[in-house]
């Protein structure tokens, strides 16, 4: 089968999930001009993904294709559910009445799936960051008999991560017939185009309603629509954050002069701070950027910098979807994109057809009841079991929708605190409860909330990482603010915002010094002759080592909290950036009164209401907003504890989302204000966009070139592990020959991460004895599990002593033992003990491979 004709199965088997699920999705957000049709293919995906998840996890279906197509069965019949008892006619009137704008939805899928599938085929190598981690997962899913399916790097375990969008994938390389190194590449491709959809999706609704509230009729505002969601896809997964602007800057070495002893010195530069771009060009001048060793598309993740005490720079991770999607990781964030735009559809389709709903008369049993209540507890439940940091974001989401049609409704009371707490419990814990498989085997390094003190974000490190995005919306934030002249709201916004950073800000000092106390108190505690007191002191006295030594770098707390207020009021931008957004979006939000007339009780999905005009849809966009400052504010004061010890990774999370979340905001605030704006305003706007959108795409421009070695790759192929057969032959076919043998322990040399260890693991899915072990430490919270692994491997490999050798391997049940180029360079090892006890069972100029007989057997957690 050629590429091309695998790229059409994964589209022909994506677009009949897509249409079986329309039913679904068009029952599910009846309130949304465009039901849902955008979404309909992350829907199927999830709802099959989930049904196959959970019979196979109860032992009811079997993980092959057979479980697989038997679940999709169940989708069927839900879908045939779904069109009952006259449905079926009002669906079809709806397809014919909107087919152009599926057309266009339809066309727009195809062309970014196709376009992305064509960068995954110029640089397909399943190498280097996180790929061999997912490829391994992919793989090790697709050899698993039962769920949950077994760790590749840890022999005897469960993957303990989450898993669920390999899951999704893993289904759809199982019923194409691809190989999984060709399924990892159409995977990014694929989930680029639903992506795109997605996003365009939730904007067309966005533009209709606005459209709707302005008595525009209905052809014109599905044109209005049609065309302005394209804005979404360019803001949301194309434009980019404006770090490639500057290199255009720096390979033309502006802003740089020339001292007396002519070594080239910059102020501007050296201002900016960004790793690299602030030294020295050492190349000539060039009109397109480059660089002398190294990537170049990797500078643009890298944006923020975080400065210790002594000046040192604290690596932090600031991905954005294009540089996401160009890196090709099939990581988590990744994997959960389309279905965190779904989760935002849903909220907005309450937000627009549900405004009484959760009213007085309402008990939280009636929740219960609905059929859409558990599909909306099954979509956000989801997101922890794709990528887990996403979960509480989108039910905080829904939660605050939810809350602000109360307020609208009722107006503010204490009560309304009651109503986020009750939602957001309710869909949260429902969805834990769907997915409670998972979470029985899921172990997490996530060690609780520290304060952010000296670490800060620059403001200009802010505006070049978000600008792209920030500038259409706080020109759309400024519009309304100045078409409402609400002074009196706005200083109310103003001082809201105040306070709460203040807050904030307090919270984070006193935290701080709270932990620096618990040194002194765990001192004396852990001398008492009380064992729980002591064992509680010594646990105070390792979060105080952990936090002063390892993060601060200084047992004097004073210190610290001099640098956390001076490094704020030295590079404010940042904050005040953030602080009049708060205000300005707070000043929207509260001019809303709450609405006296008459109230009914209406379920999550009215399908009798799917007119209901809301005044507008800009307090939902302003919600949306409000979200993204949160996310990004949340790391000036505080972040998640895990492996990494700094807020690289809470960054890394937050910004990621924002940066979804912003670009809804951005492509609906540029349609309503190239549609609102007259004369010159308009004309200034115009530029001030084209600018602005054009700063966004160097990024993009230049990197998609230097990524893909503009597209003259040694060969073009969807393969992952072309480049593995090309340079590596041996060991190749040594894995191709595995992947058709009985499933077994395989033990194979150990070595760090981000390099070739674990390979045969990865490639074959056979479970290892040990993997990347500082992997395997970051998805188990500690390195129990791991234990001597690492040195029994090595003792496996170089021991003479027969007797420990052949009880390592019993101890881990290793059916096969593999001896390749690494092993022998890792070991320094001639294999003579294996060949004198074990039969030889496959062999090439490179690679042995030994068979310890009668093991094998149950490999399974």
């Amino acid at each position: 089968m050629t590429d091309f004709l695998r790229f059409l199965s994964w589209y022909l088997s994506i677009s009949v999930v897509g249409w079986v699920s329309l039913p679904i999705i068009f029952r599910l957000l009846p309130n949304l001009a465009s039901k849902g049709f955008a979404l309909a293919k992350p829907l199927g995906l999830l709802v099959w993904g989930y049904i196959f998840w959970l019979l196979c996890s109860l032992g009811v279906l079997q993980n092959n294709t057979g479980g697989v197509v038997l679940a999709f069965i169940l989708v069927l019949a839900l879908a045939i559910w779904s069109i009952s008892k006259g449905r079926l006619t009002i669906l079809l009137a709806w397809i014919k009445e909107n087919k152009k704008s599926i057309i266009i939805m339809e066309v727009l899928f195809f062309v970014a799936f196709g376009l992305w599938t064509i960068v995954r085929a110029a640089n397909p190598e399943a190498i280097n960051t996180e790929k061999p981690m997912e490829l391994a997962f992919i793989n090790a899913i697709l050899r698993s008999p039962t769920f949950p399916p077994m760790d590749p790097w840890l022999s005897g375990y469960a993957i303990s991560y989450y898993y669920f969008g390999y899951v999704l994938v893993s289904m759809l390389i199982r019923v194409t017939d691809v190989a999984s190194s060709i399924g990892f590449n159409l995977s990014s491709a694929l989930w680029f185009g639903m992506t795109a959809l997605a996003a365009y999706g939730v904007v067309y609704d966005l533009i209709a309603t606005w459209k709707r509230t302005d008595d525009v009729n209905n052809v014109k505002r599905l044109a209005t629509a049609r065309l302005g969601a394209f804005f979404a896809p360019l803001f949301v997964l194309i434009v980019s954050c404006l770090e490639g602007v500057l290199e255009f800057l720096y390979s033309n070495q502006i802003f740089w002069k020339p001292d007396a002893s002519g070594v080239l010195t910059s102020k501007f530069w050296t201002w900016l701070s960004i790793t690299e771009l602030d030294m020295a060009p050492t190349m000539p001048v060039s009109f397109w950027p480059n660089r002398p060793a190294g990537w170049l598309w990797w500078r643009g993740s890298r944006v923020l910098q975080d400065i210790t005490l002594a000046g040192g720079r604290t690596e932090v991770i600031d991905e954005f979807p294009f540089f996401t999607y160009l890196l090709a990781d099939l990581h988590p964030h990744l994997l959960a994109m389309p279905f965190c735009l779904l989760a935002l559809a849903i909220s907005l389709n309450l937000f627009i057809g549900a405004k009484n709903y959760l009213s007085k008369s309402e008990s939280i049993f009636n929740w219960l009841k609905g059929w859409d209540f558990w599909f909306i507890a099954l979509i956000l439940g989801s997101l922890a079991f794709i990528n887990t940091w996403d979960f509480p974001i989108y039910v905080g989401l829904f939660s605050l929708v939810v809350t602000y049609m109360r307020f609208k409704e009722f107006g503010w009371k204490a009560e309304r605190i009651w109503d986020f707490l009750k939602s957001g419990l309710m869909v949260g814990v429902t969805g834990v409860i769907l997915f409670l498989p998972f979470y029985l085997g899921f172990s997490s390094q996530a060690g609780g909330l520290l304060p952010s003190l000296e670490f800060m974000t620059k403001g200009i490190h802010f505006w070049v990482f978000f600008g792209a995005l920030l500038i259409p919306i706080v020109i759309w934030l400024g519009f309304q603010l100045w078409q409402n002249r609400n002074v009196k709201a706005l200083l109310v916004g103003l001082r809201f915002a105040l306070l709460l950073f203040i807050g904030l800000f307090a919270a984070s000092l006193l935290f701080g010094i709270i932990i620096y106390s618990l040194g002194n108190t765990g001192s004396s505690m852990s001398a008492s002759s009380n064992s729980f007191l002591t064992v509680l002191g010594q646990k105070m006295q390792m979060a105080y080592s952990a936090f002063a030594n390892d993060v601060h770098r200084t047992t004097d707390v004073g210190v610290v909290l001099q640098a956390a207020l001076l490094r704020r009021l030295n590079a404010p931008g940042t904050w005040i950036t953030l602080l009049l957004m708060l205000a300005g979006t707070w000043a929207l939000l509260g001019r809303v009164k709450a609405d006296k007339s008459e109230l009914s009780t209406i379920p999550l999905v009215n399908e009798q209401n799917t007119d209901h005009n809301t005044k507008t849809i800009r307090p939902f966009i302003a919600i949306i907003l409000l979200f993204g400052i949160a996310l990004s504010a949340f790391p000036e004061f505080f972040y998640l504890r895990d492996q990494f010890g700094s807020r690289m990774n809470t960054i890394f999370k937050f910004y990621f989302q924002a940066w979804i979340l912003w670009g809804i905001v951005a492509a609906y605030a540029s349609v309503e204000l190239f549609t609102r704006l007259k004369g010159m305003k308009s004309a200034l706007f115009t530029l001030i966009m084209m600018l602005t959108i054009v700063g966004g795409l160097a990024y993009p421009v230049v990197m998609l070139g230097n990524k893909t070695n503009n597209f003259k790759p040694v060969t073009f192929t969807l393969d992952g592990n072309e480049y593995l057969a090309r340079n590596s032959a041996d060991d190749y076919a040594a894995m191709q020959w595995l992947n058709e043998q009985p499933l077994g322990v395989v033990t194979e040399a150990v070595g760090g991460s981000y390099s070739d260890y674990g390979r045969v693991s990865t490639r074959t899915g056979m479970p290892t004895v040990l993997g990347w072990p500082g992997h395997e430490g970051q998805w188990r919270g500690g390195y129990t599990e791991v234990g001597s692994r690492e040195m029994d491997i090595k003792e496996i490999y170089t021991s003479t002593d027969w007797i420990l050798v052949s009880s390592l391997i019993e101890r881990y049940n290793i059916r096969y033992i593999y001896f390749g180029p690494l092993e022998v360079s890792t070991y320094n090892a001639d294999g003579a003990l294996f060949a004198a006890n074990f039969p030889l069972v496959y062999q090439n100029n490179g690679v042995s491979i030994y068979e310890v007989p009668g093991n094998g057997g149950e490999v399974t957690p």
